[in-house]
């Protein structure tokens, strides 16, 4: 197994940074106090330069459980294990507020990641004495594109938010519209495309860095997501998005830097990490936690979906009990028992271990749950949820590929040949079947759908595709079904404890959190949560 060089570095630029950069909740955005910690930390060498980027990558290390409960767990394919009044709780059944805990956390992600990337960007864009000009300039690009990725974060999150690019301000900052939030996602990552390097320029040891691919991948979706929910555009800017996220997908795929596993389990095999599919995956190894006194991995996923290890209690998130995205795979499609697991190989007793009831001994579940099974480690189950240590998938290629397959769609009104073929790949492999064929292949998408035919495709296909990768709830939101798909789904039908039912309108939008409210009053607060004075429902008419 690799170890990565900036990971060794990881703990020391964890320190450094949280000692520059920590940000109270109530501080209201204000870095100034960190921009004056900073001051006398200005890179001297090459050295000092990666160790301020790598401050950076670490602030994203322990963000793995805010983005899977807000993304996962607040839709109708996951249900918490934990207790209805605390946040993980009150995330599943629709019963959050801005107090939530997870709301603070998010935003202090959010911001304190940006206070660092804009850190990074001020000491090194004028290419500091010591700092070798190639070296500086690949660095911004990687903190641009961070600051890019909170940003996307946040206004898939909140809708209008603070726009912060720069250690000097933030204070009482205001929430700018999507449109404008947005513009400075794509300025930034067409900067940080122009500057990163391909990931074939980076040795093995450098495996997780930024990479021009990853910028790439990330404009495919921001254009195609933006396209679909700014509904201010006109009909000639929505083209040309779609048109973009076209251009972007297809530069990708042309760079022949990317392929698919031939085994979709390789994209979360400890033993292949950061493999041929990989475009960014947030690196977690033994040791890489940033916690003090944590020398774990530091990736949630692993722990939240296996806390209860070998039992039949409930983990902290788990899939819902009508089993309703497993049960709908086609037969022999490899990506089912890669997803979900009913049973579990358990080395210490030598046999598998069922996390349902098997009450008559028939080999048939009467009632229990499955599991997420691609954030257990099957090399150590019996530690995986402590060890914490496996990658968490941001952007791979199969992405990609529906990227372009739905965008082609959405631009023309309608699916060509290069979508087909596009969309087939990630079939084909999902059934091992020869994913470059000139020839049919039996799980081939059928030809001649219209829009709408082959819009349902890739809602379909990415359920099956991207379980528990944190792109349910965007998905849904940006595709302008989120309420009647929860509403109508088996678990809001047939298990109504679980409150799935209660989906709104309003959840198209988190609150702001009100701890950032109570100290800055230009923090408006979204549709349907207290203290809103916003009346009418802004999402009239999206469904």
């Amino acid at each position: 197994m690799i170890k990565n060089n900036y990971i060794k570095h990881i703990a020391l630029a964890a320190l450094i940074g949280i000692s520059i950069f920590t940000l109270a909740s109530c501080e209201s955005l204000d870095q100034s106090s960190s921009s004056q910690l900073a001051e006398g930390n200005v890179p001297q060498n090459n050295a000092d330069a990666e160790a301020l980027i790598n401050g950076v990558y670490a602030r994203n290390i322990p963000t793995s459980t805010v983005w899977m409960y807000l993304f996962d767990l607040t839709t109708e394919t996951t249900i918490s294990g934990e207790s209805s009044n605390s946040g993980a709780g009150t995330l599943s059944l629709f019963s959050w507020d801005g107090k939530n805990s997870y709301m603070n956390s998010a935003w202090s992600t959010v911001y304190e990641g940006l206070a660092r990337a804009n850190d990074v960007i001020e000491k090194l864009s004028g290419s500091p004495a010591g700092v070798s000009p190639e070296l500086a300039s690949r660095i911004v690009g990687e903190a641009k594109f961070f600051r890019a990725y909170y940003l996307n974060y946040a206004v898939q999150v909140w809708g209008p938010v603070p726009i912060v690019t720069s250690t000097s301000g933030g204070h009482n900052a205001v929430r700018s519209p999507e449109r404008e939030v947005y513009k400075q996602i794509v300025a930034d990552l067409e900067d940080a495309a122009e500057r990163l390097p391909s990931v074939s320029v980076y040795s093995a040891t450098q495996a997780g860095r930024i990479t021009h691919g990853a910028a790439k991948s990330a404009l495919a979706k921001v254009y195609l997501t933006w396209a679909q929910v700014d509904d201010e555009l006109t009909d000639a800017e929505r083209h040309e998005y779609f048109s973009k996220s076209v251009q972007y997908a297809q530069e990708v795929i042309n760079s022949n830097e990317y392929s698919l596993e031939e085994n979709f389990y390789d994209n979360w095999n400890n033993q292949h990490r950061n493999g041929k599919e990989s475009i960014y995956a947030v690196q977690y190894y033994i040791g890489s936690g940033t916690n003090a006194g944590d020398n774990t991995g530091g990736n949630h996923l692993c722990h939240c979906s296996f806390s209860t290890s070998f039992s039949v209690d409930l983990p902290h998130i788990t899939p819902e009990p009508s089993n309703a995205v497993k049960d709908s795979y086609l037969e022999g499609d490899q990506r089912k028992n890669v997803s979900f697991a009913d049973s579990l190989w358990r080395p210490s007793t030598n046999s598998f271990f069922h996390f349902y009831y098997d009450a008559d001994g028939d080999g048939k579940r009467e009632s229990g749950f499955s599991r997420y099974n691609k954030y257990i480690d099957h090399d150590s189950p019996e530690t995986s949820a402590a060890d914490r240590a496996m990658n968490r998938t941001v952007i791979r290629y199969a992405e990609v590929l529906l990227i372009l397959a739905e965008a082609i769609n959405e631009r023309d009104g309608k699916p060509n040949q290069e979508a087909y073929d596009a969309f087939n790949q990630v079939r084909r492999r999902a059934f091992r079947e020869d994913i470059y064929s000139g020839t049919p292949q039996p799980h081939d998408l059928e030809k001649g759908l219209d829009y709408n035919g082959f819009r349902n495709a890739i809602i379909q296909e990415r359920s099956w595709e991207f379980v528990l990768e944190q792109k349910h709830l965007p998905d849904l939101k940006r595709w302008k079904i989120l309420v009647k798909t929860i509403k109508n789904s088996p678990v809001a039908k047939q298990y109504p404890q679980y409150n799935k039912q209660n989906v709104d309108f309003k959840h198209y939008r988190f609150p702001i959190p009100q701890a950032q409210r109570d100290v800055n009053p230009n923090l408006w607060q979204n549709y349907g949560y207290d203290g809103s004075e916003i009346s009418a429902n802004p999402y009239v008419g999206r469904e």
